[in-house]
This record gives C-alpha cells, sequence and structure tokens, in this order.
C-alpha cells in the first residue's frame, strides 16, 4: 500500500477535502456509522466450521456455509473430478474485491486502483486477524490478480496443521452427509 497513491485516489474521489494525507479523508467524508460497518470488513468475524476456518462477510455466513456443506451439488450420477475437503474450504474463502460493495461512486478510471489499495491493506489486516486468532495455525493471506474466471481477489487458505476432512465428505457430490 502506499499512502501516496491512495492520497491520490482518494484527493480524486474527495475534492473537497483537499488534502495530501489519506488519513485525513475519514474524519472529513465518514461518520462513525459507516466506520462502525466497515469494520467488519476490517476485522472480519471468522466461523470455524468442522475443523476449518471461515470469514464471515456476507451476514448470515454461517447458516449459508452449513447448509451448502450440508446439501449435495449434484445427484448420483455426477461425473465431477472428486474435490478435497481443503479445496472445498477454499472455494468459500476468497473474495472478488469489487464484489464485496453493492455501491460504486467516481471517479470510474480510478476503482481499479482504488480495489488494490484496499486489498493490500485488507491482506494485512486479514492475516493479523486469524493469528491472534488462531495462534496454533498457520494461513496464508493472498492477492490474485483478475484473469479471465474472477476479479482481483483476496484468497485464506490454511497451510498448517493440514484440513482433516470431516467423517461424511463425500469428494464426489461435495458436501457432508
Amino acid at each position: 500500500m502506499s499512502d501516496e497513491r491512495a492520497g491520490m485516489i482518494l484527493r480524486a474521489a474527495f475534492p473537497d477535502v483537499g488534502s495530501d494525507d489519506p488519513v485525513s479523508y475519514f474524519g472529513n467524508q465518514g461518520d462513525v456509522f459507516q466506520a462502525l460497518s466497515f469494520s467488519w470488513l476490517f476485522w472480519p468475524k471468522l466461523l470455524e466450521l468442522h475443523g476449518a476456518v471461515f470469514l464471515a462477510l456476507s451476514g448470515n455466513d454461517q447458516a449459508e456455509i452449513s447448509a451448502r456443506l450440508s446439501m449435495p451439488l449434484a445427484g448420483d450420477s455426477v461425473d465431477w473430478p472428486p474435490m478435497k475437503w481443503s479445496e472445498a474450504v477454499d472455494s468459500y474463502n476468497w473474495f472478488e474485491v469489487d464484489q464485496l460493495f453493492l455501491r460504486w461512486r467516481g471517479p470510474r478510471e480510478f476503482v481499479a486502483d482504488a480495489e488494490k489499495e484496499l486489498a493490500e491493506i485488507l491482506v494485512q489486516t486479514w492475516r493479523a486477524r486469524l493469528g491472534g486468532s488462531y495462534p496454533d495455525r498457520e494461513f496464508s493471506v493472498t492477492l490474485a490478480l483478475a484473469d479471465e474466471s474472477a476479479g482481483l481477489r483476496i484468497v485464506v487458505r490454511q497451510e498448517s496443521p493440514r484440513l482433516e476432512a470431516p467423517k461424511g465428505w463425500d469428494v464426489q457430490r461435495r458436501f457432508i452427509s
């Protein structure tokens, strides 16, 4: 993250603030309610289900993840490649930065730069959150650049100890029976 780059992006978005220091923007453009709502983005809830840690950024994560893990994705005749438990967990723990928000404001020419700056901050805070909450585990929190399959995204993986599949994990139908 670059304070200079963030300052340039914020000056373009909020020209009336008139500061080169990105820190001066939250007090001039935000309020306590916005700060409270964004606190979960920077210090997310963490859920532990079936021995795996999930970042909770949707608001109803525990119920949604539990429901999805308990329903087969397809019938018995599906010919999908097997999916290990760790791969299934990983599929819940990556987040496209442009999908975190429903509202966007200009200037549009700085959106990609703003997303990258935000993503770099989130990588740092999410690493700290996971490390502080699970000191006995190691996680990687990395950026994956946009490609044909997805936009810029943050990828969270438990590196150690190795995730063990819960009893009843069906690698073919990708659910816990």
